[in-house]
């Protein structure tokens, strides 16, 4: 059964923030809170146990500690309720994705990496980074990176409410490289939207950037991770990055890139 949630338990609060996924609900309920009609929050019971899931704008985010393997009943009433609100992406708890029967969505393969320290370039220049950037910029530069990006006033609306709330915070290297903590919660760090304009590239400034961004994480006694599809996990183990998962996600076929290397933010 899935039913809407209107508030959560301590006891819901603590088995959300053992995950990534768990802990950008956490940021969203406290910065939207219960009521928003682009942020809701519903649970889904079954004999297997229970997820939360988040439908923000495009995604359907679930998290769960329990295994939903062979629980066709509770993967079938997940697939109608997909149906129902189509997101472009559905990410989340492996057993029930791994379970679901969609139409018109296929699925991709998705690492996750663990930030480690590394040497930065001599000519990398920290005077070039903005860490409060004008959020047009960031956007400019997305533009170019992520065809199929979210449009500007959704995303614009979704950043700069949570950079007000202080859980992400953007960051640019020469106005050409973003990357955005997309939430900081309780030392944990999902760093994202990473992208260099096609101008500048091939001149090491993600590469230098990202460590610097490691490297800053680190001294602050923090953890950060990132997504990466399989396009990109080549240049992540390169850089010296720790693979730590690796997963699936759906996506609506029709809407994707003809090729479905890159999807919505």
């Amino acid at each position: 059964m899935i039913t809407a949630i209107i508030r959560i338990t301590d006891a819901t609060r603590e088995k959300l923030a053992v995950c990534h996924y768990g802990r950008k609900m956490l940021c969203c309920m406290q910065a939207y809170g219960f009521e928003r009609s682009f942020c809701q929050f519903f649970m889904l019971q079954s004999d297997s146990g229970a997820a939360i899931l988040m439908l923000q704008n495009s995604t359907l985010l679930i998290s769960s500690q329990d295994d939903f393997s062979g629980d066709t009943d509770a993967a079938s009433e997940l697939s109608l309720f997909i149906d129902m609100h189509a997101p472009f992406r559905v990410e989340g708890c492996q057993s029930l994705l791994r379970m679901l029967r969609l139409k018109d969505y296929g699925t991709l393969a998705r690492s996750v990496f663990t930030l480690v320290r590394g040497g930065i370039s001599p000519l990398f220049d920290t005077d070039e980074i903005n860490d409060c950037p004008r959020l047009d910029d960031v956007y400019q530069i997305l533009s170019e990176g992520f065809p199929n990006l979210i449009s500007y006033p959704l995303w614009l609306t979704d950043t700069s409410h949570m950079v007000r709330h202080g859980f992400r915070q953007c960051f640019t290297y020469f106005n050409v490289t973003a990357a955005t903590a997309i939430y900081d919660y309780n030392d944990h760090v999902l760093i994202g939207q990473v992208a260099t304009k096609r101008a500048a590239r091939g001149k090491g400034y993600a590469r230098d950037f990202l460590h610097w961004i490691a490297n800053r994480l680190d001294a602050q006694g923090k953890t950060g991770i990132l997504y990466a599809l399989d396009i990109r996990k080549s240049f992540y183990e390169e850089i010296g990055f720790k693979l730590t998962e690796s997963e699936i996600v759906w996506e609506r076929l029709h809407e994707a890139e003809p090729d479905r290397k890159k999807g919505v933010l």
